[in-house]
């Protein structure tokens, strides 16, 4: 310990100041602090040998610049004791303040004074008892103020006000109406052109090539330098990426999502990723660059084709293949058929089925493909086909009302059926209550109507399902919005000499495969799945393989 007459003290004045603080009042201020330290020093007659100043650095953190260039003085022996306003200015988080009065500090030879608090490790002082105490209260405030803060930024995002410090390319900040988003007319048109190329079948690597091609600078670029296309430009390129965030972003379709990373506490400044269903999602809040139909056509389009750049092959079908139990995607996988083959062919399998106590499956995805080909081709021309297809669609609308009237009357006698098993019971109550029906009798027969009357609610509960989903489907009759856009899709579908698997996934939402390798085909368009389901709703593909040479793997 060292020996205060000697007063051999060397001290260092550190002097802190952060958000924490609110607005910067007087009583905490810079110049308050250093002119409280400066005024011990010199009463105390102490050896002045350095000042060390955080401005704007929280307390929670220790990671602070000046706090390091202390420490570091303290290993050099240049100072020997420390001195702040109070305890608070040394740090608050309790654990990390203990360990630097507790541990680090007595280690190290060095006196630490909180003046204000009346804290001085170099005397035996009761004040010096409660000091652990005093850390916790600290703590606890920087807790407090943290949650006020984010409560306050959360509010802010509910009401739709963009927090963010750098705007999504294509927008700018609000020059007179803070927090708000306006369009960024410059650029404008490039992000109009992205989502029309993408929508259109062109993939993000292509739109990348074509944005660099003509010298367009990337969101970076463009926020650095204020310049849209540079014909010298050798940085600030383009890529899948930055294309690929642009794609799922719904603040062009004028949405404003946030909170969709946060630190981990007030103390660990960690960042995690929030789950979209706790992210702030507020609907309408500014101009939008890209109309709604364009931006969910995108999202299907980057579901099915997915993100993989490692992928050999990209499969026509990948992304739309589903197991019809499960509910899982299939996979992919080359395989070979035997041993004297040593040519690997693609199966459509379900790898983890066992572990999800799922069907095996194992099918020739080149065939499966053909076939599937040739299905939605079959399907696309009896739609082209306006005086087939009509008649098939009026066919299919009149089914569909058979279907709904028969469901409706089953409906009708299930309800009457539960309502005579709710009265049967109301009456066997009251026979139980004036003696006319004994105890055990009454339990005997109303758990054998009990048990009836739940297989009804099931049952109901079953034909409610089915009669929503045909509700729907009656209701697409007077649908005339995706018309317009299946005529042309399909007409250009059918032109293909080489199928684009863009076509395919604005036809096809998902393909089901069942453990009896039934298929099952929905459609984007219930146009083209009251064709499908005409045809049988699904065709076992035995039909259309030959068995002689189809194999299961």
């Amino acid at each position: 310990m060292l020996d205060l007459k000697s007063q051999n003290f060397k001290v260092g004045m550190y002097i802190r100041l952060s958000r924490e603080d609110g607005d910067k009042q007087e009583s905490e201020s810079i110049g308050n602090q250093r002119n409280i330290l400066q005024r011990y020093v010199k009463e105390n007659d102490l050896c002045f040998v350095k000042e060390y100043v955080d401005d704007g650095v929280s307390g929670t953190t220790f990671d602070r610049p000046s706090f390091n260039e202390m420490l570091q003085d303290i290993e050099n022996k240049n100072i020997n004791m420390v001195i702040t306003k109070d305890l608070s200015r040394l740090g608050r988080d309790y654990i990390k303040t203990g360990f630097y009065i507790e541990d680090y500090f007595p280690k190290n030879n060095v006196r630490y004074v909180a003046i204000t608090d009346g804290i001085d490790t170099y005397l035996d002082s009761t004040n010096n008892d409660i000091t652990p105490f005093k850390a916790i209260m600290n703590d606890m405030y920087a807790k407090d103020i943290s949650k006020k803060i984010r409560s306050v930024y959360k509010e802010k995002q509910k009401r739709g006000e963009y927090l963010c410090s750098t705007t999504a390319y294509g927008y700018k900040k609000h020059p007179s109406i803070k927090n708000k988003l306006v369009v960024d007319r410059k650029v404008k048109s490039i992000v109009e052109k992205i989502f029309d190329m993408y929508s259109n079948g062109h993939g993000s690597s292509e739109i990348a090539n074509y944005l660099n091609n003509n010298k367009y600078l990337s969101p970076s670029g463009y926020r650095k330098t204020g310049v849209v296309q540079d014909e010298n430009k050798t940085e600030y390129k383009w890529n899948e990426v930055t294309l690929c965030n642009m794609l799922r972003n719904e603040v062009y379709i004028g949405n404003t999502v946030q909170n969709k990373k946060s630190v981990i506490s007030y103390k660990v400044k960690k960042i995690r990723t929030v789950e979209k269903e706790n992210q702030i999602r507020v609907n309408n809040t500014h101009e939008a660059i890209i109309d709604k139909d364009t931006f969910e056509k995108v999202q299907c389009i980057l579901e099915k084709r997915g993100t993989n750049p490692k992928l050999k092959y990209d499969y026509l079908l990948r992304g739309l293949l589903y197991c019809y139990h499960c509910k899982r995607k299939l996979q992919i996988v080359l395989k070979k058929n035997s041993e004297k083959n040593s040519k690997a062919h693609p199966y459509i399998t379900c790898s983890d089925a066992k572990e999800r106590g799922c069907y095996p499956l194992s099918m020739n995805y080149e065939k499966f493909e053909k076939y599937i080909i040739r299905i939605v081709k079959k399907i696309c021309r009896i739609y082209a086909d306006k005086e087939v297809f009509e008649r098939v669609y009026e066919k299919y609308q009149n089914k569909t009302l058979d279907i709904r009237e028969a469901y409706r009357n089953k409906l009708s006698q299930i309800n009457k059926a539960i309502n005579e098993i709710n009265s049967n019971l109301d009456k066997m109550y009251m026979d139980k209550l004036r003696g006319v029906l004994q105890e055990e009798d009454y339990i005997r027969v109303s758990q054998k109507i009990k048990f009836e009357r739940t297989k009804l609610n099931e049952q109901k509960k079953e034909l409610e399902q089915k009669l929503s989903q045909t509700e729907e489907k009656v209701d697409n009759k007077n649908k005339r919005k995706e018309e317009k856009e299946l005529d042309e899709l399909i007409e250009k579908f059918l032109k293909l000499e080489r199928i684009d698997k863009i076509y395919l996934y604005r036809l096809i939402n998902k393909i089901e495969i069942d453990k009896n390798k039934n298929i099952y085909i929905y459609f984007n368009f219930s146009k083209l799945n009251s064709i499908n389901e005409n045809l049988n709703g699904f065709i076992k593909i035995e039909e259309f393989f030959n068995k002689k040479t189809y194999r299961t793997g």
